[in-house]
């Protein structure tokens, strides 16, 4: 049955319901009119309900039937009336995030989220490391002057000392993680002009072990892994025509020069283990970044030159630069105050205003750069502290040495009783401007092969009463070869040379004043296959042999974990004596290491 038929009905019902109202409400009108008024009324009411069962009709079929398809009627000639059109029902809006995939900048017609996600990169580093420190085998003998009160007497050997290795000295393994950081940098163009402000934001990762403060058994930092801005972070503005202006922390032009040339990066027997290594142990003090700077970055010149040039204001109130610089968590040179159970200072290679700048040459398969660094008011006065050096300890039984600071440690041994039992004066005027210049080029054949040296001269500006001690004035040179092995792999080999120095402090245990020959080489072996242009395995190995007094390490450079020429010694008093740093002249340091390098 249709649905006509009942609601048809029901009208019907309806009509007729009214009719007899309307009859019953005039019963005593006259008979002839009133039948013709409801004839009239039933055909008028007749033809209302069949207009409304096929309006009903109608829409019956239109809910059963698929809506149908909008098509654009012709344009209709003008004086011609035109029905109604229905207005289309509005669309839902879109996603915000949909209209950001699809959003496309006005200028490359970029996708937004595309030119965003371009802005980041990094570098995964994961090595297995297998390492000894060469320390076995060596002796610590006590020395002092023939005539205690004749600095020149020469010198007498008093025997072994009492204590000597301590620790697991052997081959160990290990996890490090190497150079590793996440990036972010983009530009904006600033309108109504051809200048762009530029940002990068970097944060050194640490993938072996869980984030905190760089500290170790050996050195203690306040600097925290895993930070934002642990790295070349920094804003900026840069044209095309005359270059960048930068303002941050970042590495300095000087360390940056020759990065080129340096095949083991992030690897044991990094460059850094001797290039711009000043104290032959984990810090870099010419290859570190440097906070609150100021730099300049040339565009290139006639396609051949271009230069870079850096100011890190010290920032410090102190005359000695004994305490942190403004803003920084550290001193500057690394390490925060009293860093190595030492006093609460910044005497330990804090100093003051940095300048730095390089000059670069490249054509071809050429490249040549000489620069140079210096740092004002570098304190070492802690050098004293603990030394085995015998003319030190001549200098501090005077009593009346303008060198030593015998206040301080008069202070200190009345504030804290037996002090003066485990600890020795620090220096007063060890003080003073230390450099570093480098020449340096490369060169890569036709046949694969790259060729790369370095010469170096560091240099720290003493009196001559304090050269006995001066272990940071010397030259070095390094030289590398890399040969490509097809598409995928290459071979690297390298060496590094430090040279003597005027003296030494006499910070290690078994220090021996007759050693005149401080010097050391360090050799490096590397195999690297890439899997694509992104990742790629390593293999190396590196030995540094330590002469006379000398200490360098093979982890300096940027690694989690250094191998270096500390023992075990452990000590749980924080008392400035410097106790607990045990350092070995003279040792072997060598190690195996493989990892996977990933860079986006």
């Amino acid at each position: 049955m249709s649905i006509r038929d009942p609601v048809k009905s029901v009208l019907v019902a309806l009509a007729a319901g009214m009719a007899v109202m309307s009859y019953s409400g005039g019963a005593y009108a006259d008979d002839t009119q009133d039948n013709a008024a409801l004839k009239e009324q039933m055909r008028i009411m007749m033809q209302r309900i069949d207009e409304l069962t096929k309006q009903v009709q109608d829409l019956s079929k239109k809910q059963a039937q698929p809506p149908p398809t909008v098509v654009v009627p012709p344009s209709t000639p003008a004086g011609t009336a035109t029905a109604p059109a229905l207005a289309a029902a509005p669309s839902p809006p879109e996603p915000k995030f949909d209209a950001f995939m699809k959003d496309f900048k006005a200028t490359a017609g970029e996708p937004k989220l595309a030119a965003f996600l371009k802005g980041f990169y990094g570098t995964l580093d994961v090595s297995y490391d297998y390492t000894t420190k060469g320390i076995n085998g060596l002796t610590a003998y006590s020395y002092s002057l023939i005539d205690p009160a004749n600095p020149n007497s020469g010198y007498v050997n008093n025997g072994p000392k009492g204590t000597q290795q301590v620790g697991r000295l052997g081959y160990m393994p290990a996890l490090s993680t190497n150079k590793s950081q996440i990036g972010y940098r983009f530009s904006h163009r600033i309108d109504d002009s051809n200048v762009d402000f530029i940002v990068q934001v970097e944060t050194a990762l640490a993938l072996t072990a869980s984030p905190g403060l760089k500290t170790s058994q050996y050195q203690q930092s306040n600097i925290v892994n895993g930070a934002i801005g642990l790295g070349d972070t920094f804003v900026g503005l840069q044209n095309a025509a005359w270059g960048k202006l930068k303002f941050g922390t970042t590495y300095s032009p000087y360390k940056k020069s020759t990065d080129r040339m340096n095949p083991f990066s992030g690897m044991l027997g990094d460059y850094s283990v001797v290039m711009g290594n000043s104290g032959g142990d984990n810090r870099v003090e010419f290859g570190t970044r440097l906070d609150h700077s100021i730099w300049y970055e040339s565009p290139k010149f006639a396609n051949l030159f271009s230069f870079d040039a850096l100011w890190s204001p010290g920032a410090n109130r102190t005359f000695d630069n004994v305490v942190q610089s403004a803003g920084s968590p550290d001193c500057n040179g690394g390490n925060e105050p009293g860093s190595g159970n030492l006093l609460l200072n910044c005497d330990d290679g804090g100093f003051g205003d940095a300048y730095s700048i390089d000059l670069k040459l490249e054509t071809g398969g050429f490249y040549a750069t000489v620069a140079y660094e210096r740092h004002r008011g570098v304190n070492r006065n802690s050098d004293g502290i603990g030394a085995n050096n015998p003319t030190y300890g001549y200098l501090v039984s005077t009593g009346t040495s303008p060198l030593i600071d015998y206040n301080t440690f008069a202070a200190l041994s009345a504030e804290f009783p037996g002090y003066s039992s485990v600890a020795s004066p620090p220096y007063l005027t060890d003080i003073a401007d230390e450099s570093a210049f480098k020449v340096g080029a490369q060169y890569a054949f036709p046949f694969g092969l790259t060729a790369s040296a370095i010469w170096e001269d560091l240099h720290r500006y003493l009196p001559q009463d304090l050269e006995f001690q001066n272990e940071r004035q010397r030259n070095g040179i390094w030289l590398a070869l890399t040969q490509d092995l097809g598409s995928k792999d290459n071979v690297s080999a390298g060496w590094a040379h430090a040279g003597r120095t005027p003296g030494d402090p006499g910070g290690q245990h078994n220090y021996d004043p007759l050693s005149t020959d401080d010097s050391a080489d360090m050799f490096t072996l590397a195999w690297k296959h890439k899997f694509d242009k992104q990742l790629y395995w390593y293999v190396d190995s590196a030995l540094t042999l330590n002469h006379g007094n000398a200490h360098y390490d093979i982890g300096a450079g940027g690694r989690a974990l250094t191998t270096d020429c500390h023992d075990g010694t452990n000590t749980i008093i924080t008392d400035g004596s410097s106790a607990g740093n045990t350092t070995w002249g003279g040792c072997r340091i060598m190690g195996f290491s493989t990892g996977l390098d990933y860079r986006f």
